[in-house]
């Protein structure tokens, strides 16, 4: 095998946000990662925690080149979201996308309604049901803790990754 004939197998699905997720398939459906996004504290007086974009090219450098692909979830505001709640999200959506950029992995940007109809979550359902899904492909895998959906939806973007042309 050549330089040449080397081809990237993983593909990475990123819920982004505080509490968000990141997940790495191989071609089979295999989960090669899977971790919470890596936070830090920020500030004196009342402490903020943010992104902790050096964290996030930590986990991912070992693995970087063996990525074909990340799928991250587009970010938007949503009626009755505060300003620093929106601000916040998408702070940590343009870290991601400039730690990938940096490790010089290709992203996509993919909404919301576009992911989850292609891997099967009904639209208007809660979080649950992401969790429920991601279980039934990843029966190995434990999701029972409300706070799993991110993980679940890191996956499921992962899942959704593997189903993209240029993942192909």
């Amino acid at each position: 095998m050549t330089a040449n004939d080397y081809r990237p197998r993983l593909v990475l699905g990123i819920d982004p946000g505080l509490t968000g997720a990141v997940a790495g398939l191989a071609p089979d459906h295999r989960v090669e990662l899977l971790e919470d996004l890596p936070t830090v504290a920020r500030g004196s007086g009342r402490v903020r925690r943010e992104l902790d974009a050096a964290g996030l090219a930590h986990l991912l450098r070992p693995i970087a080149g063996d990525v074909r692909l990340a799928v991250v979830e587009q970010v938007a505001s949503r009626p009755g979201q505060g300003v620093a709640s929106v601000f916040s999200l998408g702070h940590t959506a343009g870290a991601i996308c400039g730690v990938l950029a940096a490790l010089g992995i290709p992203l996509v940007l993919v909404p919301p309604t576009a992911w989850k109809k292609a891997v099967g979550v009904p639209a208007g359902s809660d979080k649950d049901m992401g969790r429920t899904i991601a279980a039934r492909f990843h029966p190995d895998l434990n999701l029972s803790r409300k706070r799993d959906h991110n993980m679940a939806d890191a996956l499921l973007l992962a899942r959704y990754a593997l189903t993209m042309r240029s993942a192909a």
